[in-house]
């Protein structure tokens, strides 16, 4: 089954080493779990923002949001395929 490979991450665009890294060898089932969550704070969050933002950049804040939705959706789709193929 597909695993995690070492990835390191935060470098706030490679001004300092890395502060964060995905671990080699997690679950193709766990990562999803965990973008799952990740996913739903950062679409609550600018649900926030699109809520209370003023006109320029409301617009900006809607368009995030529908990429934060199709992420969601990708990722729904593939834990429903993983959970049919253990089947």
């Amino acid at each position: 089954p597909p695993r995690t490979a070492h990835t390191h991450f935060a470098t706030c665009n490679g001004t300092h080493p890395p502060l964060f890294s995905v671990c080699e060898g997690a679950s193709m089932e766990d990562v999803l779990v965990h973008l799952t969550m990740s996913l739903s704070s950062a679409y609550e969050t600018n649900y926030q923002v699109c809520e209370s933002a003023s006109k320029p950049m409301q617009s900006l804040a809607w368009a995030t949001q529908h990429s934060l939705e199709i992420c969601q959706a990708l990722v729904e789709s593939l834990m429903k395929g993983a959970q049919h193929s253990r089947v």
